[in-house]
């Protein structure tokens, strides 16, 4: 019996395409800090869904001689999809992600129903060898040696692998025609390598990583978030300060910004307050032509210093930006200032963060103007700021890793 090789390499809407944006993020900048960014072509990215991007290998039942599958995946992401499949129609579906650090499997059942189970935790950063086995009524997941997560089959997806249809699969996303609902942000920061599709040729796969530089990843990461010059994230501010939201109306509201980053490129945005006309009221930037960090309020530059002298050597810069009632207090390295906020620039910064509509950038301006390139971590409010959050993307953004060459954590 020979399978039917018809694999679909599809960016969802089963065909070949890359956006012609995330190429262009793979173009040289002009660069302080030289690096090497391997990225390996036998490395599948598979966070690239939320810009279209999703392989979809497709097989016909009556070929197939096996349902197992293996493949090993390292991430930081603590969620996300790994991949999902159905046979025989969208109602006999099966979900492999990882939610809150955790693998977990999401399938269906003839009564409608929805199974969720929960398995180890995955999130380190290491490879882990993860297979899906088939057994007599069921699924078994194995990461290693030992069974993570085993689940039954309905009977209408045991009935459907004997039938005529077909079996699907997308990796890091959805099926596009898919009527699932999930409680989850499909995009996975997260590679697979070493993949065997239920015992069939996916040559597919390999093409593809040698057509697009942007399916593909790093040989090691750290954590971080990188951005590559052409690239920027958004968010509500509302999601952003979380609790702390709630206090804005108070006379005493501080906002607290940290920046931990190593440049590739010394130039670009690395925090915009936009108000809901578009218009930067507060901004942090590095600025190439004059080598300095400036800050600008209501578009005025209110505040600069000059590059340290380690920006450009591959050391970590470590930046902390205060708003309080009366002062305006910023740090880089050993350098520190306090300026004066008058009560008006005060209340108007409030205002804006309370703003439906208002946005804060992280890493470059609307659509990716004036962008940082390097790894960059921000805390708000002392909180880690989660990349997956943002209410729009830019470009070829990595939100939970960064190549190991420019790890801050090494960074002095």
């Amino acid at each position: 019996m020979f399978a039917l090789k018809r694999f679909v390499v599809a960016l969802l809407t089963l065909g070949l395409w890359v956006h012609p944006t995330l190429e262009r993020t793979l173009e040289p900048s002009p660069e302080c800090y030289s690096f090497v960014e391997s990225r390996s072509s036998h490395l599948l990215y598979t966070g690239n869904s939320s810009v279209g991007n999703v392989p979809i290998l497709e097989y016909k039942v009556t070929e197939l001689t096996s349902f197992d599958s293996e493949f090993e995946l390292r991430t930081l992401d603590p969620e996300g999809v790994i991949f999902f499949g159905d046979i025989g129609g969208q109602q006999n579906y099966f979900l492999l992600a990882v939610i809150h650090g955790n693998l977990s499997v999401q399938t269906s059942r003839g009564d409608g129903q929805v199974l969720v189970t929960s398995g180890p935790k995955i999130s380190d950063g290491e490879w882990k060898k993860i297979a899906v086995m088939k057994q007599e009524g069921a699924v078994a997941v194995y990461v290693g040696s030992e069974a993570a997560v085993t689940v039954q089959q309905s009977a209408e997806s045991q009935m459907a692998e004997i039938g005529n249809g077909f079996l699907r699969i997308s990796i890091g996303d959805l099926l596009p025609d898919s009527g699932v609902t999930l409680g989850l942000n499909p995009p996975l920061d997260g590679c697979m390598r070493s993949w065997d599709w239920v015992r069939q040729d996916s040559s597919i796969l390999e093409r593809t990583l040698q057509d697009s530089k942007v399916q593909r990843c790093w040989e090691h990461i750290a954590p971080g978030s990188y951005f590559t010059g052409v690239s920027s994230v958004g968010f509500s501010p509302l999601v952003l300060l979380g609790n702390s939201s709630a206090e804005l109306d108070g006379a005493d509201w501080t906002l607290s910004v940290e920046l931990a980053l190593r440049t590739v490129s010394a130039r670009g945005f690395l925090f915009i307050l936009v108000d809901t006309q578009n218009d930067y009221i507060l901004s942090l930037k590095l600025n190439h032509p004059s080598q300095e960090l400036m800050l600008r309020l209501r578009g005025t530059l209110f505040w600069s210093c000059s590059y340290p002298q380690t920006l450009c050597s591959g050391e970590s810069q470590f930046l902390q930006l205060q708003v309080r009632p009366g002062q305006l207090v910023i740090g880089m390295g050993v350098t520190k200032a306090t300026m004066r906020l008058t009560d008006g620039d005060y209340e108007l910064l409030k205002r804006v963060l309370s703003q439906p509509g208002s946005r804060v950038y992280l890493g470059g301006g609307p659509e990716g103007v004036s962008s940082f390139h390097g790894c960059l971590q921000a805390k708000i409010q002392g909180v880690n700021v989660d990349l997956d959050l943002a209410e729009v993307k830019h470009g070829d953004v990595r939100s939970h890793s960064c190549p190991a060459a420019l790890d801050i954590r090494d960074g002095k």
